[in-house]
Order: structure tokens, then sequence, then C-alpha cells
């Protein structure tokens, strides 16, 4: 940039992508508004924006030419293609649908299949399930009698301990009592 808010010819041919010549002719038809200095041209911001409001008026025409010139081809193109492209494209879709259909039948019938299977497999899971409560409650009972008769055990134990010692008592009496008959048989009162 030369000047502040100037533009050189290079700058605002690059700015909007345009050949110098363009910006050449431009500065031709706004010659009033172009700022010489030292012998070189340079564009304000104002004559920026003329040229370039100018270049898109002029694209935008070209565009509108072009555009009414190939709607007018298509148009031609679609009156022909009209009746035929309606025929295919009602087979095409009658076809399609069809096709559709017999791919739904398909996967409506796999998916009972598979339900059927899962169904199945619930079945065994709600099976295996029951035969692993049954195991667990014979399991828990098992251990149940296991404790029932530890403690029968420890009963048993203590009632023959217990018979034992009387035994034991009874025995020493009848010890002592036969000690005594035999000492008193003998004539020995002084020893147990």
């Amino acid at each position: 940039m030369g000047y502040l808010g100037m533009f050189t010819v290079d700058e605002v041919a690059s700015n909007l992508r345009v050949s110098k010549v363009t910006i050449y002719k431009k500065l031709k038809k706004y010659e009033t508004k172009v700022v010489i200095k030292q012998g070189k041209k340079y564009i304000t911001e104002d004559l920026l924006n003329l040229i370039e409001e100018d270049l898109k008026v002029k694209n935008e025409v070209k565009s509108k030419v072009k555009n009414k010139e190939n709607i007018n081809l298509l148009n031609q193109e679609i009156s022909i293609d009209t009746d035929i492209s309606y025929k295919l494209n009602k087979e095409l879709n009658l076809k399609l649908n069809l096709d559709l259909v017999d791919v739904l039948k398909d996967q409506l019938k796999e998916k009972d299949i598979q339900l059927k299977e899962k169904d199945k497999q619930i079945q065994e899971l709600i099976n295996l399930n029951k035969n692993n409560q049954v195991l667990l409650k014979q399991q828990q009972d098992k251990e149940i009698n296991q404790l029932k008769l530890e403690d029968h055990f420890k009963e048993v134990d203590e009632k023959l301990l217990d018979l034992k010692n009387k035994m034991e008592l009874k025995r020493k009496k009848e010890k002592s009592i036969f000690s005594f008959f035999k000492n008193v048989s003998t004539g020995d009162t002084n020893k147990k």
C-alpha cells in the first residue's frame, strides 16, 4: 500500500482476483476518480468499491444469461425424457418396493428364529437356576445336619464322660465297701 487509504493497480487486481488489464479498463471508465501521485495511479477506497460493484454486476449478468441458456436446454431435455422417465421410475419404484418387502420378510423370519433361540436359552437358564437353588438348599441342609450331628456327638460325649465319672465313683465306693468288708473279715479295721 503506497498511501493511506489508497491502493495500487496490482493490489486491487490481486484482491479482486482479476487481471491488471481489467482494472485499467475500469480506471478509464472512472478516470475522474483516479489519484495520480509521482506518476503512478492509485485507487481510493470509494473507487475500489465502485470497481468491485461494477465487476459483480457484470458477473451476475453473465451468470444469468448462462443460466437462462442452461435452463432452456434442460427444459428441452426434460420435456423429452419426462414420459420415458415417468414410466421407468414407476417400474423401478415397483421393483424396489417388491425387493424391499422381500428383504423385510427375510429379516422378520431371521428375527423370529433369533427370538426362538433366545427363548430356548432363557428357559435353559431358568432351569439351571432352579437346579442351582435345589443344590444350594441341599448344601445348606447338609451343613445344618452336620452341625446338629456335631452337637449330638458333643452331647453323647458329655453323657459318656458323665456316665464314666459316675461309674468310677460307684466303683470307688464299691471298692471301699469291699475293702472294708475284707478288712473286717481279716480283722484289720484300721486299713481302708
